[in-house]
């Protein structure tokens, strides 16, 4: 059913309809965007439990065999909840726990962080206080693998991609699965010229 269209003579819409297109033309857009969004970070979060499958943390990142590999987000999540699909998952044996944290303080025990959009102001600083912690760093801010975080996604085309960092990750003595090397484009000093 549609907006019901009148014109006062032919040809020439009343003053009332052009708000209303413009309004209905904006909530159009709005509700597509929204589900495009929601199906973009459906698409991240999978890349996140994969990036768990295939990244191998030094034993001593766990305090128990059978720890839980937890993935946190620090920010404003953009995951809505297609990060709570990933709780009750297993990657290398461990059952995934998931978080959602908005200060570094609340990081303690996080094996996988993404850094939200809403951070990139403070990327830096954040970087520096992980530094060298066996902490998988992702985010989809412009620049962030080049920076020094280590996996960043990357929406092109109506698709995700990823650049990875295998520097960056080494010294946090992290190993990135070769199979996942092969899909990404390398930055870094493994980057091809």
């Amino acid at each position: 059913m549609g907006l019901p269209l009148r014109f006062s003579s032919p040809g020439r819409p009343r003053r009332w309809l052009l708000p209303a297109l413009a309004w209905l033309l904006a909530a159009a857009a709005a509700a597509g965007a929204q589900p495009r969004q929601a199906q973009e970070y459906e698409v991240k979060a999978a890349y996140l439990y994969n990036f768990a499958r295939f990244t191998d943390w030094p034993p001593a990142a766990f305090p128990a065999q059978d720890a839980p590999l937890v993935v946190a987000v620090l920010g404003e999540s953009p995951f809505g909840s297609a990060l709570d699909a990933l709780a009750g998952k297993t990657a290398k044996g461990r059952p995934l726990q998931v978080r959602r944290a908005r200060r570094l303080d609340e990081l303690p025990g996080v094996h996988l962080l993404f850094i939200a959009d809403s951070e990139r102001g403070r990327l830096p600083v954040i970087l520096k206080a992980l530094a060298g912690r066996p902490v998988l760093t992702v985010a989809d801010v412009p620049q962030f693998a080049r920076q020094g975080g280590m996996i960043q996604l990357v929406s092109a085309e109506g698709a995700v991609r990823f650049e990875i960092n295998r520097d960056a990750a080494l010294r946090a003595g992290l190993e990135i699965s070769s199979r996942l090397l092969q899909l990404a484009t390398l930055v870094g000093s493994e980057a091809q010229p």
